[in-house]
This record gives C-alpha cells, sequence and structure tokens, in this order.
C-alpha cells in the first residue's frame, strides 16, 4: 500500500458486507528518521496508523484471530465490514506507539512473534543489511552470488542493492539469509553486534509480552524462531524451529499453540508438510501474507492477509 494521506481510504476499499479482511503490520514509529532504513515503510508513522485505525472503526467492525478461527470453523458469517488486526515478529513498538491507539478505539490485535527476536533484541538478516547499506561509507559492495559489484553511490542505487539482496534471499532455499547478513556487514565494515535500540529494531521483551496479554488488548502468538522460512527447512530443522518458538511462548509468557504464522508467509514460503507439523503441535490458525478476503470457511491454514506495513 502506499503510505501517504490517501493509506486510509486504500485500507477501507478492503472492507465488504460479507467476509474479513486480515490487515498485516510490523511496526508504528513516532516518525520517519532514516535516509535508507523503513524505506520498505514497514513501520508507518503513529498519524498514519491513528487516522487509518479511526476510519476502520468508524465503517467496520474489529474482531480478533480468535473469533475469526471461530467462525471460520462453523462456517458462520462475519460481521458485515469485519476487520482484524495483526503484526508480524514482535516490536516493541506495537505495545509502545500503537498499542495506546487500539486500546482508544477498542482494536483488538494479534502479534505473531519470532521467539528468537524477542529473546535476545535482535534484528532481522535484512535489517542488520539496511543498517549496513545505509551507514557504509564503501562507494560499492561486491558479494559472491549477487551478480558481481554493486554501486552504492546513492539513495536509489543502495535501494537496488537491497531490492536484489531480498530477492535472492526470500527465494532461493539454498541461501542462509543469516549468513548472508554476515558476509555483507563484513563487507561494508560494520561489525557491530545484531542488537539495537533504535525503534524501528527493538524488539518486545518476555515482561511486556505477559503485562500486554494481561491487559487484554493484544494476543500473541508463533512466527517461528529465527524467522525462518518454513518450506525451506529440512525435516529436523522444521521441528527444531517449531519445537523451539512454541516451548518458548509456553514457558516465558503462558502463551499457547493455538496460533501462529508463515515468516513471509507467500506461496512458496508454506506448504502441506508445514501445516501438518503446525497441526501436530496443536495449531489451529496460521494466516499466509498472501492477499485476498477470508469468508466463512476459509481454511484457517490459508487466511488471506492484506499487508499494509
Amino acid at each position: 500500500m502506499i503510505h501517504d494521506a490517501t493509506l486510509p481510504e486504500q485500507m477501507l476499499s478492503w472492507l465488504r458486507p460479507q467476509g474479513a479482511v486480515v490487515f498485516l503490520f510490523h511496526g508504528v514509529i513516532e516518525n520517519q528518521k532514516h535516509y535508507i532504513r523503513n524505506y520498505t515503510g514497514k513501520h508507518l508513522t503513529r498519524e498514519l496508523f491513528e487516522v487509518s485505525i479511526a476510519r476502520l472503526v468508524e465503517k467496520g467492525n474489529a474482531i480478533s484471530m480468535n473469533q475469526i478461527l471461530d467462525l471460520c470453523n462453523k462456517k458462520k458469517s462475519f460481521p458485515p465490514y469485519s476487520f482484524a488486526v495483526t503484526f508480524d515478529d514482535g516490536f516493541e513498538n506495537n505495545l509502545t506507539v500503537a498499542g495506546p491507539i487500539l486500546s482508544c478505539y477498542g482494536v483488538p490485535a494479534m502479534v505473531y512473534l519470532a521467539t528468537g527476536f524477542v529473546e535476545e533484541n535482535r534484528m532481522s538478516w535484512i535489517d542488520q543489511i539496511e543498517r549496513a547499506v545505509e551507514d557504509t561509507e564503501k562507494p560499492e559492495a561486491s558479494i559472491t552470488g549477487l551478480g558481481g559489484q554493486a554501486s552504492l553511490k546513492t539513495r536509489s542505487e543502495k535501494i537496488k542493492f537491497l531490492e536484489l539482496v531480498r530477492k535472492s534471499a526470500k527465494n532461493d532455499p539454498t541461501c542462509d539469509p543469516e549468513n548472508l547478513a554476515r558476509l555483507i556487514c563484513a563487507e561494508l565494515g560494520d561489525a557491530r553486534p545484531s542488537v539495537s535500540e533504535d525503534p524501528i529494531d527493538k524488539k518486545m521483551n518476555w515482561k511486556q509480552v505477559k503485562k500486554a496479554r494481561a491487559e487484554g488488548i493484544f494476543e500473541f502468538g508463533g512466527h517461528s524462531h529465527r524467522h525462518a522460512i518454513l518450506s525451506f527447512l529440512s525435516e529436523e530443522q522444521l521441528a527444531n524451529e517449531l519445537d523451539t518458538s512454541l516451548g518458548l511462548l509456553k514457558s516465558k509468557a503462558g502463551i499457547g499453540s493455538k496460533h501462529y504464522s508463515y515468516p513471509e508467509g507467500l506461496a512458496h514460503c508454506f506448504n502441506d508438510r508445514v501445516i501438518a507439523e503446525l497441526k501436530h503441535r496443536g495449531v489451529q490458525c496460521c494466516p499466509t501474507a498472501l492477499q485476498g478476503i477470508n469468508m466463512p470457511g476459509t481454511d484457517p491454514f490459508h487466511l488471506f492477509r492484506v499487508q499494509v506495513a
């Protein structure tokens, strides 16, 4: 979606008299301060988020993911113009910036936590690369497997390089994104640890998760441990990824296994094998990142989401 004054109307255009739309967000920040970072709009500004939520509440009916799961399973109709709010990854700004807005308007939300991020306040591999690319003074980079040398002299060239990196890592099962991040950061002279207190990086901690859950606006589910693309993993790797994330959710915050979401969530990022393993572990609902409207009876493991940020 285009992140300008038209965003509320773009979101409203997805609401239907029948069916439910699930909006996918990542973060909400006070303001955009970076030159390169957040160029994709993964983190909305607080002002734009609040206006959008206010307009949605005027026209639509905010429902929870628990309600969506229940109505899908029972094949019952959704309330007219239903919508749900979800966040992926576990950024602290979900609680500190988005939370008060959601509470004010009475909108429930689901946060799908990548437990490795929460455990270590760890940046994702692509956020590490974005930070290195933004701050580097090197005029070019040469990374094996990425088509030779890439110029980094201008903002547009840096973004072009980041788009190439994203495409490669998210579509090539043989690519190890975390190793790719290490290689690129080393090439660009960035030896900083993979943690950051910047609002577009900082993750919530377990104490915050438990408090937010107790206060009732947020519910929480799993989103893997390392944010790995589940369909790319071997049987052993998949089992470890799911068991680690679900185990930490339970032991650290008392969160059950009902809700999960697929990292990346595109069609090639999950399959029947992944779904079977999720079901085996008690997961009942796992939305995708494929755009569409959910109707009564939609399979809870193939729910559509509309990505906003």
